[in-house]
């Protein structure tokens, strides 16, 4: 892929667990999305940014293989990074397509997500930080290589499930969001936390903690900015969710989630190109 020399990209990280990895029922393929391209690492190239995205990376940053029935369980102590599950739907074309279109910017997507993962999967130290940090910086370095100019770099978060399912506090939940963030300004020079909140999981009051954790988070800390809290009203909407694996929701609810929360970062941006001029 070839960009014009003055091209601006905006690089959003598209970090959490499943279903922002992408376990959907099926893919629907609407096209490239114009102005969006997503980083490719094992083969260190831009492609133009459609569905199926992301790619399966061994904590050692080598090519890994996808997840599988038949692996199950055995493919997360291999992975750091997953692709959509069985090649379905994410909602990174449906982000982009409102990001590019609202925002008037381009995009570079960096898919780093993995299945099954709570919080302490992705804090400084470990596997899942370090492969989302390399991917980042990679993506970064290989634009300038191309020639042209990175603007900021966001974060799109979905992620929780898993901290529900275990019972964590909220307020655990929030310090281990807030650590997360401080680290990654640090390191990739991240200019704002995009969260989509979570939708219900174990449909009881650990749900509660970790939805209530992200609210505060997006009210009390500058770092942070609520996308949307759609997820748990398309917990009501059986065709947004994946028919086949609970608690999942189906290409259809990722591309309504993906639109929502593309059309609030869009504004945001906007809105602060606005105030600098």
């Amino acid at each position: 892929m070839v960009f014009a020399d003055d091209s601006l990209f905006d690089v959003i990280i598209f970090g959490g667990q499943s279903n922002m990895q992408g376990q959907s029922e099926k893919l629907i393929d609407d096209g490239a999305i114009a102005g969006a391209y997503e980083y490719k690492m094992l083969r260190n190239e831009f492609v133009p940014l459609k569905d199926p995205a992301g790619e399966d990376i061994r904590p050692d940053g080598t090519a890994g293989v996808p997840y599988t029935d038949e692996l199950g369980a055995a493919w997360h102590p291999q992975t750091a990074l997953g692709s959509a599950a069985y090649g379905n739907s994410t909602l990174l074309p449906s982000f982009a397509k409102e990001y590019t279109r609202l925002s008037g910017r381009n995009m570079i997507a960096v898919h780093a997500a993995k299945g099954s993962t709570d919080m302490a999967c992705w804090l400084p130290g470990t596997t899942g930080y370090a492969a989302i940090v390399n991917k980042t910086v990679k993506a970064i370095k290989a634009a300038k290589e191309r020639g042209f100019s990175v603007g900021n770099v966001y974060m799109v978060w979905l992620q929780g499930e898993s901290d529900a399912i275990i019972g964590k506090a909220k307020q655990v939940y929030k310090e281990e969001l807030a650590k997360f963030a401080d680290a990654l300004k640090k390191d990739v020079d991240l200019a704002k936390f995009g969260i989509i909140r979570v939708g219900r999981f174990t449909n009881d009051e650990k749900d509660m903690e970790i939805i209530d954790a992200q609210d505060e988070i997006c009210k009390d800390n500058k770092d942070f900015i609520m996308l949307t809290c759609l997820a748990t009203e398309l917990n009501n909407d059986p065709e947004s969710m994946n028919p086949f694996v609970g608690g999942h929701f189906s290409a259809y609810g990722l591309k309504k989630l993906g639109g929502a929360a593309g059309k609030t970062l869009a504004e945001y941006v906007k809105n602060q190109s606005s105030a600098t001029n």
